[in-house]
C-alpha cells in the first residue's frame, strides 16, 4: 500500500493545515498542538511533508506529539531566553519553552502552588519533554 504526502512546497496557513488534516473544531488538543509548534512556515512545511493524504485524527495528534519531542531536542529555548520572557508574557514564554500551548489560568495555578521559574527550569532538565502541567505538579509536591 503506497501512502501520500502533502506537498512539502506549499506555504500552509494554519487554516489550510487545519483543513487538510481534518482536524475537527472540537479537537482542542489538536489545535493547541499545532498553534504552539507550528510558528513558522518553515515548521509547517516540516510537519505537512509528513502528514499522510486523509489522515485520522491520531495520526495528526501522534504526529504532533513526536513534532513536540523533536522540538524540545533539536530547538529548544534556553533557560535565560525564558526567564527574560517570562517576565515580558509568561504565557508566551511557557508556550515557547514547553513546546505547547498554555493558558493564562496555568500561569495563575504556577503562582498559587508557589512554583517559581527556577522550578519549572530544574523539572525540565529532570525531563527535558514534560510537559507544563506535569512540570508545576511536581515542583508543587517537591
Amino acid at each position: 500500500m503506497i501512502i501520500y504526502y502533502f506537498d512539502q512546497k506549499q506555504n500552509w496557513t494554519l487554516d489550510e493545515i487545519y483543513i487538510a488534516c481534518e482536524v475537527p473544531k472540537k479537537a482542542s488538543n489538536i489545535i493547541h498542538g499545532i498553534e504552539a509548534l507550528l510558528t513558522t512556515q518553515e515548521l509547517r512545511q516540516q510537519f505537512m511533508a509528513r502528514v499522510p493524504i486523509y489522515p485520522t485524527s491520531i495520526q495528526v495528534f501522534s504526529l504532533l506529539n513526536q513534532f513536540r519531542r523533536e522540538q524540545l531536542e533539536l530547538n529548544p529555548m534556553s533557560d535565560e531566553d525564558f526567564k527574560d520572557m517570562f517576565l515580558l508574557n509568561p504565557v508566551k514564554a511557557l508556550t515557547q519553552y514547553f513546546k505547547e500551548q498554555v493558558s493564562p489560568i496555568c500561569v495563575e495555578r504556577m503562582r498559587t502552588c508557589g512554583v517559581t521559574i527556577k522550578h519549572l527550569i530544574e523539572q525540565r532538565k529532570l525531563n527535558r519533554h514534560i510537559h507544563v502541567v506535569r512540570a508545576i505538579s511536581n515542583a508543587s509536591h517537591n
